[in-house]
């Protein structure tokens, strides 16, 4: 599975950007699953009045809306991305949202401050309504935050939306390449999302590097049997 996240200030172009980008990923014959992840206070998954909304005021933790077209599943509670994630198996996952993920992201903006407000590490291009009048053109970002300034291409989601996917395909493979992690309890093979994997990569070299025999870059094997 690769991930890409498109985050943004509200009324950015994100939607739009996600949109066009599945859109084109699925012309080239990928299946592409979306997550939007909400900071509205209010918002509810569910409506207030119907029976799946009574179902869950009643004690349900899990309700499940099964309908001739769709099924709909409703926690009682706000999910982690990487449980949300588990559930996930298309080649693409795309998250309209600034959720935290460690994975390659698209910011949407209006002016260069957006952009310095929400750049981050993993930033790799530029679009939303700024596109509109920079199409094509690099920016210069140093963030707020005093990381090191990073040079972003703008990319219109709407007309480049080709050379948007051309990026999120590259840079989702050679994140893929660059890291191999795998865990299996009993045999079986569990899965893990990108930065899941990552993080156990950490954990595991952070423990091990100071002892002998080590070496950067070579093969680490754990067992562990009870």
């Amino acid at each position: 599975m690769r991930i890409i996240t498109v985050k943004g200030f509200s009324k950015t172009g994100k939607t739009t950007t996600v949109a066009s980008l599945v859109s084109e990923l699925k012309r080239r014959g990928y299946t592409v699953g979306t997550v939007k992840d909400i900071h509205f206070k209010n918002f509810e998954a569910d409506t207030p009045g119907t029976d799946t909304y009574k179902h869950a005021a009643a004690g349900a933790r899990r309700v499940t809306a099964r309908g001739p077209k769709n099924t709909g599943i409703i926690m009682d509670e706000r999910m982690t991305m990487d449980a949300i994630l588990k559930y996930y198996k298309e080649d693409f996952v795309i998250i309209e949202g600034d959720c935290g993920v460690d994975c390659p992201t698209i910011i949407t903006a209006r002016t260069i401050s957006d952009i310095e407000e929400k750049m981050c590490p993993e930033a790799i291009a530029v679009s939303g309504i700024i596109a509109n009048d920079m199409q094509g053109q690099m920016i210069s970002i140093s963030p707020k935050s005093g990381r090191e300034e990073k040079q972003l291409p703008v990319i219109n989601g709407i007309t480049e939306v080709e050379k948007m996917a051309d990026m999120a395909e590259a840079v989702t493979k050679e994140k893929e390449n660059k890291l191999s992690v795998e865990l299996t309890i009993d045999g079986e093979e569990i899965w893990m999302v990108p930065f899941v994997k990552e993080t156990l990569k950490n954990v595991v070299v952070g423990a091990v590097k100071a002892l002998d025999g080590y070496e950067e870059g070579k093969e680490i094997v754990i067992k562990i049997k009870e």
